[in-house]
């Protein structure tokens, strides 16, 4: 019997007819109806063939012309801070200093003295000084976080982290940046935990985490994620959502383990599939892997470029290599998959000589290890060789296309041509506002235009068909889920979306809006365009 996680798939009974119905999202072959019995696809074909097979009661759902294809993966994202991010956070993205400062006083002017307030940037993004923040919000502890990596405080929030005169002792790969006379100057990197913001209610967390996923992951067709938790609190929020029957879309957990602290581990052999969705009564969960970091974004990536920096400067680098590989062979033994985050190129050759390593000792894992950001920002022949060689899954992110400078080379060709097989990901904190859409970064894969227009190594464009693959069947066989979930043959889970129209035969800048019409997971309605639309005329009057 399928399973997803620790349970046989389950659902509804379906007949679905009357339109163009793709199992696979990557070829042309359709079917014009498809029956499903308890949530697993068991019949494709004629609608009047299938008919005979079926009660008088069968449910039936007629496309009338519509397009099925089988729902999308998410293989890496961060739905948890995303979800708090919209749903209590001032959006300040993409505004210059000065402004950012204006939208941040107007905002504090009704709180309480003392009251935080959080905002949401953007990468590239250029911050308000501590200075600036100080001058805007004078009675409150403000922080703006850029991205998942970097963040702005102001005199008040380093006040409350116990760092307005000096840095705090911090552990591997957190940098708090200070001037010359060693005082913060409020900017953070990796070190989100060490501000005491304050928590929000289970009952708050548990609805904003379905409301993202329902209107922002389903909306686009996903059904299933592999979610990054950033939080303990994140990790007993998904079992608790599961345990109560109200994900909307299949989720699997991917715990972080320390350093950075405080996602989910504090040491690999902590690691346990039950605890992380395989002990949940239910097929909406199921145990990821785990991750762990090697160094940061942006100026904190252990990169060959930055040498030219005193050494304290080679980017926020958590582990030793023999640390690296101790870890990696006790997940091997363990069967954890092991989901690497490296940005610069020394982290990645690091990575992969720790596999070597690992892998030489304990044998090839059950599931291919990941480098994640592998071939956004390069992608040397050495370590393409070293990527095949090790059968490691290359993990690029062509939302990050949007805001890219120009340097970035995002090389999903390239790892295709090679024979790789990289999984289609969002990797949203919320920094991307359309960035959980897969539709939005499958036009950037095909389009390969940053938001102001600028090319971005467009020889590593994609087709279509290629850019759906990676969030369709490359991600079900990323996590060894192929033909659980990614297509809609027999014995399939029954996740699929019904579109208007072919979203496929859509040119780039109209698929970056794509929107389903529904979304079913296991043969039930998880979003419906018609209740969005009734519910923004309520909303309206």
């Amino acid at each position: 019997m399928t399973q997803f996680g620790g349970s046989p798939l389950a659902g509804e009974d379906l007949l679905v007819f009357g339109g163009r119905i793709f199992p696979h999202a990557d070829r042309a072959e359709w079917v014009e109806a498809m029956l499903i019995r308890g949530g697993v696809v068991v019949g494709l074909g004629d609608a009047a063939d299938l008919r005979t097979l079926c009660p008088s009661s069968m449910p039936e759902l007629d496309l009338q012309g519509r397009t099925v294809l089988p729902g999308l993966i998410d293989a890496h994202t961060h739905v948890e801070a995303t979800a708090i991010s919209r749903g209590l956070w001032l959006d300040v993205r993409g505004l210059e200093p000065t402004a950012a400062c204006d939208v941040v006083a107007r905002a504090t002017t009704p709180l309480q003295d003392g009251e935080w307030l959080q905002a949401q940037g953007t990468f590239a993004q250029a911050l308000p000084t501590k200075e600036q923040l100080d001058r805007a919000a004078p009675r409150n502890p403000v922080l703006i976080r850029q991205s998942a990596h970097k963040l702005q405080a102001n005199t008040e929030a380093l006040r409350r982290a116990g760092m307005v005169h000096r840095a705090p002792r911090v552990g591997p790969g957190v940098v708090v940046h200070v001037d010359e006379e060693r005082v913060p100057t409020g900017l953070v990197e990796e070190g989100f935990h060490l501000f005491p913001a304050p928590d929000i209610t289970e009952h708050q967390l548990d609805d904003m985490i379905v409301t993202e996923l329902r209107t922002r992951f389903a909306r686009a067709g996903v059904t299933t994620v592999y979610e990054i938790p950033v939080s303990v609190r994140g990790i007993a929020a998904y079992l608790r959502l599961a345990r109560g029957g109200e994900l909307p879309v299949r989720i699997t957990l991917t715990p972080i383990v320390a350093p950075p602290a405080g996602g989910g581990l504090d040491r690999i052999d902590e690691w346990d599939a039950a605890d992380f969705g395989d002990g949940v009564d239910s097929d909406m969960i199921a145990a990821g892997g785990v991750k762990i970091f090697i160094d940061g974004d942006n100026e904190q990536m252990f990169d060959s470029k930055y040498f030219d920096r005193e050494p304290r400067q080679w980017g926020a680098v958590t582990r030793t290599l023999g640390q690296l590989r101790e870890e990696l062979i006790c997940a091997i033994r363990l069967g954890a998959q092991v989901w690497i985050h490296a940005i610069g190129d020394l982290a990645q050759e690091m990575v992969l000589e720790a596999i070597d390593q690992a892998q030489s000792r304990a044998g090839r894992p059950r599931l291919p290890i990941r480098l994640e950001h592998a071939a956004n920002l390069q992608l040397s022949p050495k370590i393409l060789e070293s990527l095949q060689r090790l059968n490691v899954i290359a993990v690029p992110t062509a939302s990050f296309i949007a805001v890219d400078d120009g340097t970035g080379v995002y090389a999903f060709r390239t790892l295709m041509d090679a024979g790789m097989r990289p999984p289609g990901n969002s990797d949203t904190a919320g920094s991307i506002e359309k960035a959980p859409s897969p539709w939005w970064g499958m036009a950037m894969m095909v389009d390969r235009r940053n938001a102001h227009g600028l090319p971005i190594a467009p020889d590593e464009a994609v087709t279509i068909d290629a850019a759906i693959r990676t969030y369709t069947a490359f991600s079900a066989e990323a996590a060894g889920l192929t033909g659980v979930i990614g297509s809609l043959g027999e014995g399939a889970a029954a996740d699929f979306a019904v579109y208007p129209d072919d979203p496929r035969a859509l040119s780039p800048v109209l698929m970056r809006e794509v929107e389903a019409d529904l979304t079913l997971v296991g043969g039930r309605v998880v979003w419906s365009r018609s209740c969005r639309q009734m519910t923004e005329a309520e909303d309206i009057a």
